[in-house]
């Protein structure tokens, strides 16, 4: 038997970038709007005799050996600061898995909602042999957020692991002294869903250095940085508003409005690949199509009637897309299964 904790990736129709601290503190206007997609994040963990193994799917890499042989190696160091976080040395060995069923650099916040994932797991197991592990939603994201900074050597936003953590449509933002989320689910997803086609452009993008180049032009005092920032999240605070009153085709016309300030601020947001794929699609008949996450490739959320899907999905493929399985997740985390059956 094992445990096996699943987590949604995430797509952005505003305010990424600014959920990236200290940010939220030099904006007046700062709202993120994400939802949570069922392209999953798996983490498998079962008992192990007395040693440790940790297996990564996609990346096609294995670690096994003693408690010290794991925490201190430098492969799949993500996975090894999270167990020497969540886990300890005096605690049963583990046997972990870990997959995705997102492309690799697909800008859906894949490696932070595993994280989610991997951390929603050590904490059940913990719970399971009588050591739990008492930990709101704003402190497990905060975890995990330390955890895979320290990891990347760069500041990362935290809508990532809230989009893993809790699915559905989350309306983000930044008061002094912390960070609300509010979850919308029901008819708001529903609408969403059936409007969706997700879409993988073929290129890799390279989030972290798009937004780290942003970070440093904000805090170095770039006027017109600033300024488009704060127009990003104004745009984002009334769009979550429309989101609220499930006024679709306003969210979508802000979303480009948002999408467009992007593209001033990073010269190589978009490729010969992503553009050919947007103007296939708005010549099929989609309302808007967006690359998810900080550009550059990656995988593009396209909006759609459900009357104009089939001929949309055709376009996107005779452009050199792939259309992808995945919708609007429903849930958020789910963790099941037992450490021993």
């Amino acid at each position: 038997m094992a445990i096996i904790a699943r987590s949604p990736t995430r797509v952005d129709l505003a305010g990424g970038t600014l959920d990236i601290a200290p940010l939220t503190r030099i904006l007046q206007h700062k709202t993120t709007v994400n939802f949570g997609i069922t392209l999953d994040a798996q983490v498998s963990v079962s008992a192990r005799g007395d040693s440790y193994h940790i297996k990564s799917v996609d990346q096609n890499l294995e670690l096994s050996g003693s408690w010290a042989d794991i925490i201190n190696t430098n492969r799949l160091p993500l996975f090894s600061k999270l167990l020497n976080c969540f886990w300890h040395k005096s605690l049963p060995a583990l046997d972990i898995e870990v997959k995705a069923k997102s492309p690799a650099g697909a800008g859906l916040g894949g490696s932070s909602c595993l994280a989610i994932a991997f951390a929603s797991a050590l904490i059940r197991a913990r719970n399971e042999i009588g050591l739990p592990i008492h930990l709101t939603d704003g402190e497990l994201v905060q975890t995990v957020q330390d955890v895979e900074t320290g990891v990347i050597n760069v500041p990362t936003g935290c809508q990532d692991y809230w989009g893993g953590l809790r699915g559905g449509i989350n309306l983000i933002s930044y008061p002094l002294g912390g960070t609300t989320v509010e979850t919308l689910r029901g008819a708001d997803i529903f609408a969403l869903k059936d409007m969706l086609i997700l879409c993988y452009s073929g290129v890799s993008r390279a989030s972290g250095k798009n937004n780290w180049a942003i970070f440093n032009k904000a805090f170095e005092g770039d006027k017109e940085t600033l300024s488009i920032l704060n127009e990003m999240g104004l745009i984002a605070t009334n769009l979550a508003s429309a989101v609220r009153e499930g006024a679709w085709k306003d969210v979508f016309k802000m979303s480009e409005a948002e999408w467009n300030l992007r593209v001033k601020l990073w010269s190589d947001i978009e490729t010969t690949e992503t553009r050919a794929i947007t103007a296939a699609a708005r010549g099929a008949g989609a309302m808007f199509s967006r690359i998810c996450g900080a550009g550059g490739g990656g995988v593009m959320a396209v909006f759609a009637e459900p009357s104009a899907h089939a001929k949309v999905r055709q376009a996107l493929t005779a452009a050199g897309g792939t259309i992808l399985d995945g919708t609007v997740s429903l849930e958020g985390t789910v963790v099941k299964g037992s450490l021993y059956g």
